[in-house]
């Protein structure tokens, strides 16, 4: 995958586009305003914050909806198919956590105008993440999706504090049983595991990086009985937090 140029855009409410043969390139749309769009040969109205995907030489016609239009846009040249034949190419698909993709984005853009060594790798990983990001808004991943990402980032960000699955449930409006089976189809994981690893992650980063205690460890890690900290320390690593934290050379050692 080869980002050609990319930039942002705004315009007026005379804003029109048409090119019959597209490009010979895929390009990528992330609107920032409402827009006029035309396919299966009729216009229609797309709220703000869509994305649309153009094959290369697909036709492009859209214009500005009201008092103007504003983008992000991206040329991208691929190899192979960048997509599945299904996705709707020309289509705009509604993005229901907008700031997540223009963020990424801008990360893009960036590293675009960047001079950086690792330049052309960094924007390919990049780019795949974020096309790949636009497929997995017409996956079937529904509108709690975006509700469990956030759950799982805080699992990960504060594990001390992550909830029981019951009160997690509670806050998403959900049963507990189909809070589980969510979760193990959006992540692949359980949310038990979840919380077990990210404890665990954060327990290897203080055994290395801090004089504490196994005890007080721990605790800093959402534990109250060290003994099971200790268990599931050991299923996780091979190895106890004491004997962890002797062979990487933790604190004291």
């Amino acid at each position: 995958m080869e980002i050609l140029r990319l930039g942002e855009a705004s315009h007026d409410g005379a804003f029109r586009v048409l090119r019959e043969r597209g490009y010979p390139h895929y390009l990528l749309l992330l609107t920032q305003t409402p827009a006029l769009f035309e396919w299966e040969g009729e216009w229609r109205e797309v709220p703000a914050h869509a994305a649309v995907l153009f094959r290369p030489g697909q036709r492009h016609s859209y214009r500005a909806a009201a008092d103007g239009y504003a983008d992000c846009w991206a040329h991208i040249r691929s190899a192979t198919p960048l997509l599945f034949e299904g996705f709707p190419f020309g289509k705009p698909v509604a993005l229901r956590a907008p700031e997540r993709f223009f963020q990424l984005f801008r990360i893009l853009r960036d590293e675009f105008f960047a001079e950086r060594r690792t330049r052309e790798g960094v924007m390919g990983a990049l780019a795949s993440a974020l096309v790949e990001m636009i497929a997995s808004e017409i996956e079937g991943r529904g509108p709690l999706f975006y509700a469990f990402l956030a759950l799982r980032e805080e699992v990960f960000r504060a594990p001390a504090q992550a909830r029981r699955a019951e009160e997690s449930a509670r806050m998403l409006g959900v049963s507990c049983g189909y809070f589980h089976a969510l979760y193990k189809q959006y992540f692949r994981t359980t949310y038990v595991s979840d919380v077990i690893a990210a404890r665990i992650q954060l327990a290897e980063d203080l055994l290395l990086s801090t004089p504490d205690s196994v005890e007080r460890v721990a605790e800093r890690c959402g534990y109250w009985n060290t003994e099971h900290f200790i268990r599931q320390f050991r299923a996780a690593t091979g190895t106890t937090p004491h004997r962890f934290r002797r062979g990487r050379g933790g604190p004291g050692h």
